[in-house]
């Protein structure tokens, strides 16, 4: 069997996770808001924000945001802060489009999940609890130093694991992060976190370009294989966000795996050091 569209090349890691656990560390304290909406009126949606974007407010405190499309239905902002405090402001500053989008002839929220340390999502409960957001905290990860980028065209990743067995599972990517970190440049990656929500984990993932991608899940292969044995996980959803014509390249691998597509439209990442 194949995982991810991957030559079936590399046994299943089963002997990961009987390693010894690894002391892990959070190098990236970055805060990632992640809102979905049901689009009724694409074309007012979009007009809306873009109209925004042109002013955009507080932009220094913004590590990347974007916009992206599955076709005319569906919206999601990929955005991320330096912390609790700069999300609660960038929120006051998009109160006004916020609530116009949310009219229910233009959009409507289908979810909205929050991805960092939780240190800094216990600042964000009271304000984001009521709109049901799920707080997924983070507990390994890094973000690679980039240069500045005026139109983001970096391909996020992002898979959805329902965990059966948890301390397995987290073993199993304990286990493979060490390499993961080493392939950062090969893979062009841009960043690479696990964060958990109860049952259900998160890697939070984004290289270069398609290629990237495909190489990290080639590197991955074993462990993941391992982690989605019947008694570890199960893969609950995939999402993959970036330029359309990457997203084009990615399909025949992960299209099968019944993928959503979010194609971005416009958006910016400020360096990270």
């Amino acid at each position: 069997v194949t995982t991810f569209g991957m030559p079936a090349s590399i046994q299943p890691a089963q002997r990961i996770s009987m390693q010894p656990k690894l002391r892990m560390s959070l190098d990236d304290n970055v805060v990632t808001l992640a809102p979905y909406f049901v689009l009724k009126d694409a074309a007012k949606f979009k007009d809306i924000w873009r109209a925004d974007y042109a002013d955009f407010k507080h932009k220094e405190d913004c590590v990347h945001y974007a916009f992206g499309f599955e076709g005319d239905t569906r919206a999601h902002c990929r955005e991320a802060y330096t912390s609790a405090e700069t999300v609660l402001q960038h929120l006051s500053d998009v109160d006004v489009p916020l609530k116009a989008v949310l009219d229910p002839s233009i959009a409507e929220l289908q979810k909205l999940e929050v991805h960092g340390p939780a240190s800094e999502l216990e600042k964000l409960q009271e304000a984001l609890s009521p709109l049901g957001a799920m707080f997924f905290a983070c507990e390994w990860g890094f973000r690679a130093a980039k240069p500045a980028m005026e139109q983001d065209t970096v391909v996020h990743l992002y898979p959805y694991f329902s965990m059966k067995d948890e301390a397995a599972f987290r073993n199993i990517w304990q286990q493979a992060y060490p390499a993961t970190q080493a392939a950062a440049a090969a893979e062009k990656s841009h960043q690479y976190a696990f964060s958990f929500d109860g049952s259900m984990a998160s890697c939070r993932e984004s290289y270069a370009d398609a290629d990237g991608v495909l190489l990290h899940l080639q590197n991955v292969d074993a462990p993941l294989k391992a982690a989605l044995s019947e008694s570890v996980a199960a893969l609950d959803h995939l999402e993959v966000h970036g330029p359309a014509a990457e997203l084009e390249k990615l399909r025949p691998a992960l299209e099968p795996l019944g993928a959503e597509f979010f194609a971005i439209e416009w958006g910016f990442r400020n360096a990270v050091n």
